[in-house]
């Protein structure tokens, strides 16, 4: 049985590629059967684009797939805050008609109009679900062919595609004046490498998952962990599940001098820094140090019209923003506005080295 449901106000973005269940009352027998058949559901709508999302399971896939610990690294799995596995229905536009929703799976079609309900209410479409739609996997599969066969039929306009406004790419400018490393800082300090940036949209919640995320953790008390340098120039943050940040030597380098210097360093000012930052990257590199080698390298980093200086602030922001969220990861890495000094924001009371 197909149905349209009328939902207000509700707390998340809503996402067409969600399939999400919900049941007006308890059914103990469709929910063992979900449980003991979820890893097929989800895999078979997965496979076809579609995210399934039955809420009970919710919170043991976000903590498995490194999504709670990415948004919230400070997080205690004892500390989380509870949901209802049936919240959803509290945003019915009719909610004296909650008992009678039976078992079902919900989509939310944009397409979908009904005269009774004003463009603000919500509208997803749902198909209901008994137990003896499990009796044998094919009857299973069946059934989840229906439903993406009815999303299909009814949403057929609808495209699929990753949202990419934050996504800058790298050019070279053919200009007669090359900019400044200060000039293109901002542009350059957005880049992300290719690898890097889906793995974060993996670990990036949307729809009911966000706000499922965003619940548990919201009785978490925030707070930036230290940073721990050890004596062969290692990065840990103790209080962020002692997350290690890896990241090659002269960016490793780039971001000690930067640690080194809380009031911030104004990119026309790097030839100053240069001999300093060549008695990091030796001890950075340690054995391995040649100042030959490493002499071009250095120069080429502390010129303010090089590039350089912008390619590795982007590897120490992607060494961060790979681990958790920037919400937290922008007081690790260097920042500022154009013309400003360039600084590293974490209070340095919390650096620690040993």
């Amino acid at each position: 049985m197909f149905f349209t449901l009328g939902l207000k106000e509700l707390p998340f973005e809503q996402d067409t590629r969600q399939i999400i269940y919900v049941e007006g009352a308890y059914d103990e027998e469709v929910n063992r059967l979900i449980q003991e058949n979820y890893l097929d559901i989800r895999e078979y709508f997965y496979s076809c684009g579609y995210e399934f999302c039955y809420i009970p399971l919710m919170k043991q896939d976000l903590c498995k797939n490194g999504s709670l610990q990415y948004a919230a690294p400070y997080a205690k799995e004892g500390n989380l805050g509870a949901l209802d596995d049936n919240f959803l229905l509290q945003y019915m536009v009719h909610p004296e008609n909650r008992e009678k929703i039976p078992p079902s799976l919900l989509y939310y079609d944009s397409n979908c109009r009904n005269e009774q309900y004003s463009e603000a209410i919500c509208q997803y479409r749902g198909i209901s679900i008994s137990a003896s739609s499990f009796d044998e996997d094919v009857r299973l599969k069946g059934v989840l062919l229906d439903i993406l066969n009815e999303i299909e039929k009814n949403s057929h306009n609808i495209m699929f595609c990753e949202r990419d406004d934050d996504t800058i790419r790298f050019s070279i400018a053919k200009e007669d004046a090359p900019l400044s490393a200060d000039e293109t800082f901002d542009r350059e300090s957005t880049q992300l490498l290719e690898e890097i940036k889906e793995r974060i949209e993996k670990l990036k919640q949307k729809g009911i998952g966000a706000y499922v995320l965003k619940t548990l953790i919201m009785d978490e008390k925030v707070e930036l962990s230290r940073l721990h340098i050890t004596s062969d120039y290692r990065i840990f943050l103790p209080d962020f599940n002692n997350i290690e940040i890896t990241m090659t030597p002269l960016p490793k380098a780039v971001f000690l001098l930067f640690l080194k210097h809380p009031e911030g360093i104004m990119f026309s000012y790097l030839p100053d820094y240069r001999e300093e930052l060549m008695d990091i990257y030796r001890k950075v590199k340690g054995p391995f140090f040649n100042r030959f080698a490493a002499k071009r390298s250095i120069e080429d980093v502390t010129d303010p019209l090089s590039n350089s200086i912008n390619e590795k602030c982007s590897r120490i922001r992607e060494a961060f923003i790979s681990q958790f969220d920037e919400r937290l990861a922008r007081y690790y890495f260097v920042r500022g506005a154009r013309g400003e000094a360039k600084k590293i924001a974490l209070p340095r009371e919390l650096v620690v080295f040993t």
